[in-house]
């Protein structure tokens, strides 16, 4: 009897310890281009987050959310949220979701706004 407990804990271990997702470090740079042909840089966070999982952060006036999901092939599902605060009014300015490679550039256009990402495995 004593054994089998000991057995079940081990194997509850094991399942608990690989099924755990991977640390994903997210570089993002959000431009907003301007009609004459400019562009300026709004945010350029690097985040780091669970697979899977929601992480935010505040930059001035702008709140960023994302959350990277690493699919089986390789790929990341990236869905995130850009608000923009304006004294006591809260704008969503893009919501954009992404899919590419672990490792590769991606960009999407949303009006003005360019997102440029790369996900990769944290360290």
């Amino acid at each position: 009897m004593k054994t089998t407990i000991i057995t079940l804990l081990a194997t509850i271990v094991i399942t608990l310890t690989a099924s755990a997702s991977p640390a994903l470090l997210v570089e993002t740079t959000i431009t907003e281009h301007h009609a004459n042909g400019g562009k300026d840089v709004l945010l350029a966070p690097s985040i780091t987050v669970e697979s899977g999982k929601q992480a935010s952060m505040q930059v001035g006036k702008f709140d960023y959310a994302v959350t990277p999901t690493l699919l089986n092939d390789g790929t990341v599902d990236l869905r995130a949220i850009l608000t923009k605060h304006n004294g006591m009014k809260t704008d969503m300015l893009a919501t954009p979701r992404i899919k590419a490679q672990l490792g590769e550039v991606a960009e999407i256009q949303i009006d003005q706004l360019a997102f440029t990402t790369k996900t990769s495995l944290a360290k």
